[in-house]
Order: structure tokens, then C-alpha cells, then sequence
């Protein structure tokens, strides 16, 4: 039974460590420019200057000719995610959004980017996505 708990408490100070850590993605290094994205739990954040609705069209664009597969849509009011999986059957989501005025995104474009590859996140494949969009716009 203690060793149960101790397990337990073990494993719970490993999830928060690994959701609290952040790490900063230069996201334009040829231009010089000072932008930079974030890759936190999974997670690739990264600002865009473009409505959600414009980069919503792109996305699925650059998605179709990167050869992933779309299995869906969820269009809502601040925010349209675009579901699709790659070859081994990985989930790809990626998410146009209004981020909130006291995000640091919100302040470097109109809109933002949340991209998630596989179930732990795949930070090299993540920019990769973002670099094609950010230049298709």
C-alpha cells in the first residue's frame, strides 16, 4: 500500500514537471526577426498574422499537400481545429485561435497557431507544419 502511494506521488511530480516546462522555438532565424513560438507540453504555440479563418484555409492546404490525411473539423466561434493523422496512424491537430489579451501571443499577431503531433508531441514535425502555413500565408 505505501508503495502505492509513494508511486503515485513519484508520478505526480513527473506530470507537473513535464506540463510546466517550456521551451522557446525561434521561429524565423533567416530573417533575424525576434519572434519566437512555444513548445510546451506537447504543445507547439506560435503567432500568426492572419485572421483564423484565413489560416484555417491555408492549413488544410498545406496539410493535403504534406500528404497527411484529414479526419475532421470543429468550427466555433474563436477558434477552428483541423484533425488529421500521418502514416502510422499518428493524430495531428492543429488549431487557428484569437488568443486572449493576456497571452504573450497576443500581442506578436492577429491570431495563433496550436500544433500537437502524436500523443507526447513532436516539436521537430510541429515547426515543420507551422514553417509551411506561415509561408503559404
Amino acid at each position: 500500500m505505501n508503495m502505492k502511494a509513494t508511486l503515485n506521488t513519484v508520478l505526480a511530480i513527473f506530470i507537473l514537471i513535464a506540463a510546466g516546462c517550456t521551451t522557446p522555438v525561434a521561429i524565423d532565424p533567416q530573417t533575424g526577426e525576434q519572434q519566437t513560438a512555444k513548445f510546451q507540453a506537447g504543445y507547439f504555440y506560435a503567432p500568426l498574422d492572419a485572421d483564423i479563418g484565413t489560416v484555417f484555409r491555408t492549413a488544410i492546404r498545406e496539410l493535403d499537400e504534406m500528404g497527411y490525411y484529414r479526419t475532421g473539423e470543429l468550427h466555433k466561434e474563436k477558434y477552428i481545429t483541423i484533425y488529421a493523422r500521418k502514416v502510422g496512424d499518428e493524430k495531428i491537430t492543429v488549431k487557428s485561435y484569437y488568443p486572449s489579451k493576456n497571452s504573450d501571443l497576443a500581442e506578436a499577431g492577429k491570431s495563433a497557431l496550436r500544433i500537437r503531433v502524436g500523443k507526447f508531441g513532436n516539436l521537430a514535425e510541429s515547426q515543420m507544419i507551422y514553417a509551411r502555413i506561415r509561408d503559404a500565408l
